[in-house]
């Protein structure tokens, strides 16, 4: 008897998004924007579909199709780290996987693009700089570009 496998996405096959490794910096930013009354409302690790004609995107899964792959060559799924609909701004939290590796410059890239073409607001944060920045600093860094 063949068991059912749950799909992963291919961005997301080189690593278990369940092992929290950017849970602490996403904290970190929760508690700045929270403390400091940003009311900006964010999502983490929500998914979005971008449309792949149109680069339309939604929160909801789109419905009407028969199959992972029909829905796969009209929408690409995105699960950034934070994200912000009121703003349409994403914050995502690049590390050396990003950076550093063939694939990562790769899907990072193609992220990027289906960002700009979505009209969605990018800001990329080095989890490498972050670390080194003080609480006053990331607060006026997030005052800033939200």
């Amino acid at each position: 008897m063949a068991k059912n496998k749950q799909w992963i996405h291919k961005a997301q096959k080189e690593w278990d998004s369940t092992d929290g490794h950017d849970l602490k910096q996403k904290n970190r930013i929760a508690r700045i924007i929270r403390n400091n009354n940003l009311h900006h409302f964010p999502l983490f690790d929500t998914t979005i579909f971008i449309n792949k004609t149109d680069f339309t995107w939604t929160k909801v899964h789109p419905e009407g199709f028969k199959s992972k792959e029909e829905l796969l060559r009209q929408w690409q799924p995105f699960m950034p780290d934070i994200f912000f609909p009121l703003k349409k701004t994403i914050i995502e939290l690049d590390g050396d996987f990003h950076r550093n590796t063939t694939k990562g410059v790769k899907q990072t890239k193609l992220r990027n693009q289906h960002y700009e073409y979505a009209e969605l607001n990018l800001i990329e944060i080095d989890t490498n700089e972050l670390n080194s920045w003080s609480d006053e600093k990331l607060y006026l860094f997030l005052k800033e570009k939200l």
